[in-house]
């Protein structure tokens, strides 16, 4: 008998196999697809938004007209009034950190430091970073609503963030731009 011959009474059991096989794959990924750690409402208590210290890691997407800009970032609260952020880019050669000390607001881009207020907005970071209200963005990333009018907040994700639920992604729109945050990491220090 030749290969082809039994190639050919292998036929159909090879094809219902190999059916059956994709099959089962596809219902894997289907079923692991939509499960993550992020929910839509928090299965535990929602972290305080007023916490005082706090850190998170992630990446943030700001968008102004048809422009877009991503950027990785690590968000440090040591208290309410000082908030150290920095942000990398996937092709950037130094970090860009923004550092709060209550209304005081810097920019630092390696040795370069000014206030922030004083950045040209030239791209759709830097008109974000100009035009936000700095003392309500580490409230609204615990998720917190917008107080200013000319801003709306939203949570879209919560994930598990023991004892408390913290948003896993937050839509911040206003000034004409569209800031979207994906939190993969935090951390509360000290815990009640």
């Amino acid at each position: 008998m030749s290969c082809l011959s039994r190639h050919r009474r292998r036929k159909y059991p090879l094809l219902a196999c190999c059916a059956l096989v994709a099959t089962l794959v596809l219902a894997s990924a289907c079923s692991t697809v939509g499960t993550n750690s992020a929910d839509i409402k928090p299965a535990a208590p929602a972290v305080p938004t007023d916490l005082p210290r706090w850190s998170a890691k992630g990446k943030v997407s700001f968008a102004l007209k048809e422009e877009t800009e991503t950027a990785r970032f690590q968000w440090r609260r040591t208290d309410s009034e000082t908030d150290a952020i920095t942000l990398s880019g996937p092709f950037s050669l130094r970090n860009q950190i923004i550092e709060r000390s209550d209304d005081t607001v810097l920019w630092r881009d390696g040795e370069q430091v000014q206030l922030l207020s004083q950045l040209t907005p030239d791209s759709p970071v830097t008109a974000a970073l100009v035009s936000l209200p700095h003392k309500s963005m580490g409230s609204w990333l615990l998720g917190a609503s917008a107080d200013e009018q000319d801003w709306q907040v939203d949570v879209t994700a919560w994930q598990a963030a023991p004892p408390w639920s913290a948003p896993a992604k937050v839509t911040i729109r206003g000034a004409g731009m569209e800031i979207k945050v994906i939190i993969s990491q935090w951390e509360f220090s000290p815990l009640p």
